[in-house]
């Protein structure tokens, strides 16, 4: 991580500290915070910086070994008819080796590029799970703070229907029957605020556990928002992009390469092995008994399989059984892809839909419960009616608060479902949110932020495809297109 991007890390976190102790905290500074607190994410980046060690390891594994050693050594020597000899010798020597041709070792080093890049996309993946959880985690506790202010409501209407009651029963225009009803529903109002109450309660325990700190309040969605757009609006295009682009199919496009890699480092086993040795050792000699010795060798070896008791078969057929597998992941890896979108598509296109009929049903409901209230006054409406419509308005606005909040989760799932979530994208629906004093949420620099998100690996690691901006390449397309540069003159 460079100090710019800590640099920035910094400001937002800051600047996220500062808007949990105010009246509300935006969707973006709280997802910013938990991508920055989520430990598989931190336990990702960690093995993204191990993968990208590989490629070095493979390097140096074709690259000239030199080693340097020094010993002292006691001789004795006893020759028939001469006196017995002793004496102490000192020497050093210097070898150099240099493999010359060994595939094993050089489709090594072409596979070290996959590992660094499957290390790069997990830990992307990783980040992007940290932010739909947050983004879920929000949207709940925004849900949990609705229906208990939902139920609040609903308690209070039933109360003041309780208070006019009382009061026509005074008149004699109420019987013991409505004050049973009308109690029996405000009881069960009651416990729908216990309930509230206890649902907010963990839902603020579980956005705490993500984010590492509590939250004065969060940012609202007004009442008049409308839902944002999907581009392009079409079913068939999202599926498309997320069977190419899912971090999960790009992981098993990987492992699928790497598998075949595999493949051919297990056949090179049954291929001669070509390496040249080099050594000097010159050694002195000791109380003058013998001379000093100097010894230079330099050996093309050449080193071919003969027999292994089948044991080189036997890895082949392993690797080409864990190719196949491979191949299967992928498949099944691209249809889950697909159907995720699938169904994620719809649950936004459908909720889309859903909002804009619970928001005329509610309307619609509302006017009810006000003509009945009306009537009920005047005697045209009984006790019954009025619980029946305050039962119906109240429960038609639960239900829109819910999709309402379905459908955003279900917009950003599906960003997620073709690798294109991240804050840019959270940002867009960051604006739609209100603060609690009515204003638009103060949304995080962007230029602050200027996607956190790729925090994984900033020099290595390409932005994902936003599916309504343009297309850029994913981890993957370019470790492909960096695949068709040569590395380095074949051995």
């Amino acid at each position: 991580m460079n100090k710019r991007t800590v640099s920035r890390l910094l400001i937002v976190l800051a600047s996220a500290a500062q808007t949990s102790t105010a009246a509300a905290a935006d969707l973006l500074s709280v997802a910013a915070l938990a991508a920055d607190h989520d430990a598989d994410l931190a336990a990702s980046r960690a093995g993204s910086r191990a993968a990208r060690e590989a490629l070095p390891k493979a390097r140096a594994a074709l690259l000239p070994q030199l080693s340097g050693g020094w010993g002292r050594a006691y001789n004795r020597t006893a020759i028939e008819g001469f006196p017995r000899d002793s004496y102490w010798q000192n020497g050093w020597t210097v070898e150099l080796s240099q493999p010359v041709f060994d595939w094993g070792r050089w489709t090594a080093f072409r596979q070290a590029d996959l590992i660094g890049a499957r290390g790069v996309v997990d830990a992307a993946r990783a980040q992007q799970a940290a932010i739909l959880q947050a983004v879920r985690a929000y949207f709940d506790e925004l849900a949990a703070e609705d229906e208990l202010a939902r139920a609040d409501d609903y308690t209070a209407a039933l109360e003041q229907h309780m208070v006019q009651l009382h009061r026509r029963q005074a008149a004699g225009e109420a019987t013991v029957i409505d004050l049973q009803e009308a109690e029996a529903a405000r009881e069960q109002a009651q416990v729908q605020q216990l309930d509230a109450r206890s649902d907010l309660q963990l839902r603020r325990l579980s956005l705490e556990q993500i984010t590492g700190q509590p939250f004065a309040g969060l940012s609202r969605l007004p009442d008049t928002v409308s839902m944002p757009c999907l581009s392009p609006d079409n079913e068939a295009s999202w599926i498309a992009q997320a069977e190419a682009h899912d971090y999960l199919v790009q992981l098993k496009q990987i492992d699928r390469r790497i598998a075949q890699f595999d493949v051919e480092k297990a056949r090179a086993r049954n291929l001669p092995v070509v390496n040249l040795t080099a050594s000097h050792t010159p050694a002195g000699a000791a109380s003058g008994y013998s001379r000093p010795t100097t010894t230079t060798t330099a050996m093309l070896s050449v080193t071919i399989p003969i027999f292994e008791g089948g044991g080189t078969d036997a890895i082949i057929d392993e690797t080409l059984a864990l190719q196949d597998k491979a191949q299967d992941e992928l498949v099944g890896a691209t249809r889950l892809a697909g159907a995720t979108a699938r169904e994620n598509w719809s649950r936004f296109h459908d909720g889309v839909t859903r909002v804009d009929a619970l928001t005329r049903l509610a309307q619609t409901s509302h006017a009810a419960l006000l003509a009945t209230q009306v009537g009920y006054k005047v005697g045209s409406r009984t006790s019954t009616d009025v619980l029946r419509a305050a039962d119906s308005f109240y429960a038609n606005r639960r239900d829109l608060i819910r999709a309402r909040y379905m459908a955003l989760v279900g917009l950003l799932q599906l960003k997620a479902a073709t690798a294109a979530l991240d804050l840019d994208e959270v940002a867009r629906v960051n604006g739609l949110l209100v603060g609690a004093d009515g204003g638009r949420a103060i949304e995080t620099d962007r230029a602050v932020v200027e996607k956190t998100d790729r925090r994984v690996a900033p020099e290595s690691m390409p932005p994902t495809r936003s599916i309504d901006g343009p297309p850029v390449m994913t981890p993957f397309e370019a470790l492909r297109v960096a695949q068709r540069k040569p590395l380095a003159a074949a051995p």
